[in-house]
């Protein structure tokens, strides 16, 4: 708990015994900081705030939207901080806010690293509390959203590999991989969408909380979270690339492949017809003659030969990444010329 009272005096408290004294105090301004407190802790903490039932059910059921609600006598705020990107898993934080002119109460499971970093700036220097709740309160969204640009640069780093790996390499593991950064774009997308609209409305000041001094603040806390969204849409949009690059290349690979079983039926084509045409039983061939069998041999030889030559030469034995070894050895001779 961080207090400032009507004199001035800011000091920290981790009793919130006093707690309804500092609130009959209409000068003092208050920050009630709660980390993973139980449901029944929440619920002493609802009551003594005078808070409305169906905020005390979104502080103990954690699966709201970037929202904001207005009460009778506070706003309710939902927004999300981004922790991580682990893997083929985004981690993210829910942080719930009442705000009034008088106190800011946030709740939230885990240590959030922007609630202890504007906890500690307020309880150091006096001039965010002296500026009023909402101030504070766009120090604390400032910092959370100052969070999701290390995670999108490191979202953008992994799709850029991804685009390497498709072009040199395309496996099925990359595919999979794909798919996962997909999801995680998607997630972004929802988390951030909403949340811009929330600091849009703070920005215009359309809630009684929000002084004017403090909504140009929440402007370019709406400035960030458009820039964000306009990422994860690039993003979007380089993950579907991504995928199309890979699906051509396995196209690509699987022509490479037809063309090169191709070529082998090709060339044996002829040596089939020659051991079929020979091996049937006519009565004049001379099949006694020595001549004979050497030039099916010789015809079993260089047919294939000029059909290897003449596919080399026509680039049928060649493929995006290297030439073949017939493809050198023409290339070598026309430079003999």
């Amino acid at each position: 708990m961080l207090v400032r009272h009507s004199d001035g005096r800011v000091e920290t408290a981790a009793d919130v015994g006093a707690l309804a004294e500092v609130l009959r105090d209409p000068g003092a301004v208050l920050w009630v900081d709660a980390e993973g407190e139980p449901a029944e802790a929440l619920e002493a903490l609802a009551a003594q705030f005078e808070l409305h039932p169906v905020t005390l059910e979104d502080f103990v059921h954690r699966n709201q939207r970037p929202k904001i609600e207005e009460f009778d006598q506070y706003v309710f705020l939902a927004i999300h901080a981004l922790r991580a990107l682990r893997g083929d898993e985004l981690e993210t934080d829910e942080l719930h806010v009442v705000l009034t002119h008088h106190y800011l109460l946030t709740v939230h499971d885990r240590p959030l690293d922007a609630v202890q970093r504007t906890f500690d700036r307020c309880a150091t220097d006096p001039r965010p509390l002296q500026n009023g709740t909402s101030f504070v309160l766009y120090l604390l969204s400032d910092a959370v959203v100052d969070g999701y640009f290390p995670v999108l640069d490191a979202l953008g780093d992994e799709i850029d590999s991804l685009e390497d790996a498709v072009v040199e390499a395309p496996a099925r593991a990359r595919m999979q991989r794909i798919f996962e950064v997909k999801r995680v774009v998607v997630h972004l997308r929802k988390i951030v969408s909403p949340q811009r609209e929330v600091y849009n409305a703070l920005s215009r000041r359309d809630y009684p909380y929000i002084d004017a001094r403090t909504a140009v603040y929440f402007r370019d806390v709406h400035d960030h979270l458009v820039r964000a969204f306009e990422i994860i849409d690039s993003y979007r949009d380089l993950v579907g690339n991504t995928l199309e690059a890979y699906l051509a290349s396995i196209s690509n690979r699987l022509g490479q492949v037809m063309k090169q079983l191709t070529v082998i039926a090709t060339i044996f084509m002829p040596l089939a017809f020659l051991t079929g045409f020979f091996g049937m039983n006519f009565t004049r061939i001379p099949y006694d003659r020595p001549w004979l069998l050497a030039m099916v041999l010789a015809m079993m030889m260089v047919l294939p030969a000029a059909m290897l030559f003449f596919f080399a030469r026509s680039g049928w034995l060649t493929d995006d990444r290297r030439i073949t070894s017939w493809a050198r050895l023409w290339a070598w001779l026309r430079r003999r010329r």
